[in-house]
């Protein structure tokens, strides 16, 4: 099966307006007719067309580095990346509430970390981070969360629009500040002053990372 087919049937699912499922997407008339889907079965069909879909977003991100190139600051490219991805997101909701239903269903658990940490990872890679070590690992994780929080939240508000986005990223980035804050005073030894001066009673916290 080659790509241009890969993405006739993907391009097919991503404009469907009527319910369509993964586990019986033989039953589509662009999948049946199609001989290369013959002798594999659904669930092959499908892994098959959502990977495929998870390679063109991250050339979608990568086709945006001439976009940045104006944009100095590492924190305002990660915004306008996390912008741009999840409006990419919010465009196809339907389609990825059946592709992330179908990877849970099926225990796929591994291919969607894989997507939140990779799509991460290619944002800060794009940004022109140099860092290695744990700092390389640490800075994709926390954005990994950051992304996943708002793209589960996305999924399944359905009243969730376009003008939230920003606000979210704004809210999970500052978080994100606070938590460094911490983390820098704790690794300039300065332990014992963090602990003094947080609240562990305070129940107006909100849900960290």
């Amino acid at each position: 099966m080659n790509n241009t087919e890969k993405k006739k049937v993907l391009n097919f699912l991503l404009k469907k307006t009527n319910p369509f499922s993964f586990a019986q997407i033989k039953e589509l008339e662009i999948v049946n007719k199609n001989k290369s889907f013959r002798y594999i079965n659904n669930k092959e069909i499908s892994l098959i067309i959502i990977l495929y879909y998870f390679e063109e977003t991250y050339k979608k991100l990568v086709s945006q580095t001439s976009t940045i190139k104006k944009i100095t600051s590492t924190t305002l490219k990660i915004k306008y990346f996390l912008q741009y991805q999840l409006e990419l997101d919010l465009k196809n909701r339907e389609f990825l509430k059946k592709v992330f239903l179908f990877l849970f269903t099926e225990k796929k658990i591994s291919q969607i970390l894989d997507y939140f940490f990779s799509t991460s990872s290619i944002m800060w890679n794009i940004s022109g981070d140099k860092a290695t070590d744990f700092n390389y690992y640490s800075k994709r994780l926390i954005l990994c969360s950051v992304y996943s929080k708002i793209f589960i939240k996305l999924l399944n508000l359905p009243s969730y629009s376009k003008n939230l986005i920003f606000q979210d990223i704004e809210k999970s980035l500052d978080k994100v500040k606070q938590f460094n804050i911490i983390k820098s005073k704790i690794c300039s030894n300065d332990i014992l002053s963090v602990f003094k001066n947080f609240n562990f009673n305070n129940e107006k916290q909100g849900r960290g990372f």
